[in-house]
């Protein structure tokens, strides 16, 4: 059984075949979608700032390492979030601010890290804003003190 009736090819039957198939091309060129937009080249991920004390160079004979610096920052983060979660016993989030994260050498075996950061406290929409101050001791690997100021 054919698709269409006699009377509706009878219609078309005068126009030539050539200008329906350009018609056809126009119509399908028409309602294609532009081409997608060239992908952007994201930013550089904010990195956290080391600074060795004054006069002392990484892995010379009084400094340390950009190892044990980068396991300082590590462990004040940890400590830090601990602090976080003792005070606010059920927060929403925690979020440290890399940016804004320095870490510097304090003594020969302490570490400072100093930085920011954001949580919520009763799983709200609402953020608090902290700073905080860590000592990190490179004899033991831990922690000695951690500073928040809410």
């Amino acid at each position: 059984m054919p698709r269409f009736s006699s009377r509706f090819l009878s219609r078309f039957s005068d126009v030539p075949l050539a200008s329906l198939g350009l018609a056809t091309v126009a119509l399908l060129a028409a309602c294609t979608t532009p081409p997608p937009a060239p992908p952007q080249r994201m930013p550089a991920s904010p990195s956290t700032t080391i600074t060795p004390a004054p006069g002392v160079t990484y892995g010379g004979s009084g400094g340390l390492s950009r190892s044990q610096m980068e396991a300082a920052g590590n462990a004040c983060e940890k400590a830090v979030t601990n602090a976080v979660k003792q005070r606010y016993p059920q927060p929403g989030s925690v979020m440290m601010m890399p940016d804004r994260e320095r870490i510097y050498q304090q003594t020969s075996t302490q570490t400072g890290v100093n930085g920011e950061g954001t949580f919520e406290p009763d799983a709200s929409d609402s953020a608090m804003a902290f700073r905080y101050t860590c000592l990190f001791n490179t004899r033991t690997s831990r922690v000695d003190d951690v500073q928040m100021r809410y």
